[in-house]
């Protein structure tokens, strides 16, 4: 296959992998209230399984980075594949609360590690050198509709089959669609000489003197905290201001389904108008959608969850696109892979504080509002940490 038509292979494998990937992620929103019923040990440990796989996600990123510098596409991911579909089936058997810790949070997400957004949008950033924004958001298009489509249906399997048998479906398909697919994953042959690469585009330890990069992890770490927080615990949030469940998953999925438009429009806009530009549109966005949340639970007009959804949705995935392509600008090379693994590992942590945050502020306030505050504060300083990256670029670190 020739290198013109190999690019938009790939590109579509990656969109096909993180639909899997992040489809799974997103369906613990609909999960939570069944494994709160399962376990009624409080909303804090509960969510503690999703902060597990949330903080492996992105801990596990400079290993994942590595191996896929190392050992190409197509091993890591199917790799990472058989590992998620073993943890959810053995998920789906369990009896306790720890044993979920183990086989949800530490097995499955170490397989979904691996087929996360910071490998994959590596792969579409070394094809389309020219266009990366745009490139990355078409491979983060597999993000949104694979959410859009898994959320409603994992809420179609519980209440069909339980909770259990929803993850055993949803190990299924991780296997079969991600293990097959990947067979024809392949990055681009290296193309040009190290030697006349900028030094922080040849080493990690050049990188990690720049101020640029740790301004780009603190924008990843922000960035988990804020939206993590509202993707797991909206579903929970509207159901507690009267929303049916199945209404309230569904407007879970309808985000990432407008995400689409607001994905591409994201990466069209970072390659035209510029990264930071691009960024702080796009969290004011997620602001006023925090904002309508505020109002639904004020008022309980379901029509404030619609506007939710319209204006949080827009947003969803600019994180990840942004940074991605910035970190594209500074770093790309042969060892970017393990570069923005670097990057991308702030990303675990902030989403792990931000899925543990929401419920341990439920528990101790009755009450989701302070937790919508925090996310509302986190994506506020992620608009000012994007600038500070520009206003750095690679002037190396002072003493």
């Amino acid at each position: 296959m020739n290198e013109s038509r190999q690019r938009w292979w790939s590109l579509g494998i990656a969109a096909l992998t993180l639909a899997a990937q992040n489809g799974v992620l997103m369906a613990f929103g609909a999960l939570y209230l069944p494994l709160l019923a399962a376990f009624p040990q409080g909303r804090g440990r509960v969510a503690g399984v999703q902060s597990i796989l949330s903080l492996l996600g992105g801990l596990g990123s400079p290993l994942v980075g590595l191996f896929l510098d190392r050992l190409g596409p197509r091993r890591l991911f199917q790799g990472g594949a058989i590992l998620a579909a073993l943890g959810l089936a053995s998920a789906s058997q369990v009896q306790s609360l720890p044993a979920l810790f183990l086989t949800y949070g530490l097995v499955a997400g170490l397989g979904l590690a691996a087929l996360g957004s910071p490998p994959n949008m590596v792969v579409a950033a070394q094809w389309f050198p020219g266009g990366r924004g745009r490139a990355i958001a078409l491979a983060d298009l597999g993000t949104a509709l694979g959410a859009s489509l898994l959320v409603p249906f994992t809420q179609i399997l519980i209440d069909g089959f339980g909770w259990r048998g929803a993850l055993l479906v949803l190990g299924g398909l991780v296997l079969l669609l991600v293990v097959p697919a990947n067979a024809f994953q392949r990055l681009p042959p290296a193309s040009r000489d190290d030697t006349r690469l900028p030094a922080a585009r040849r080493s990690l330890r050049e990188a990690a003197r720049t101020p640029a990069f740790w301004w780009l992890v603190l924008l990843r770490f922000v960035s988990g905290i804020g939206f993590h927080l509202v993707n797991v615990h909206v579903i929970a949030f509207a159901v507690g201001t009267g929303i049916p469940a199945l209404q309230a998953a569904a407007a879970l999925g309808a985000v990432s389904l407008v995400s689409v438009a607001g994905r591409m429009t994201v990466g069209w806009l970072a390659d035209r108008i510029g990264r930071e530009v691009t960024l702080s549109l796009s969290y004011s966005s997620a602001l006023l959608g925090i904002g309508c949340l505020y109002l639904l639970h004020a008022t309980g007009w379901s029509g404030w969850l619609t506007a939710f959804v319209l204006a949080y949705g827009l947003a969803q995935g600019s994180a990840g696109i942004v940074s991605a392509a910035k970190a594209a600008d500074l770093f790309s090379g042969p060892r970017f892979g393990t570069v923005f693994g670097w990057i991308a590992l702030a990303s675990g942590p902030g989403e792990a504080v931000g899925v543990w945050a929401g419920g341990a502020i439920f528990d101790l306030t009755g009450g989701y509002l302070p937790a919508l505050g925090l996310s509302a504060l986190s994506l506020g300083a992620g608009v000012l940490v994007i600038w500070m990256v520009r206003s750095t670029g690679l002037a190396p670190l002072r003493g």
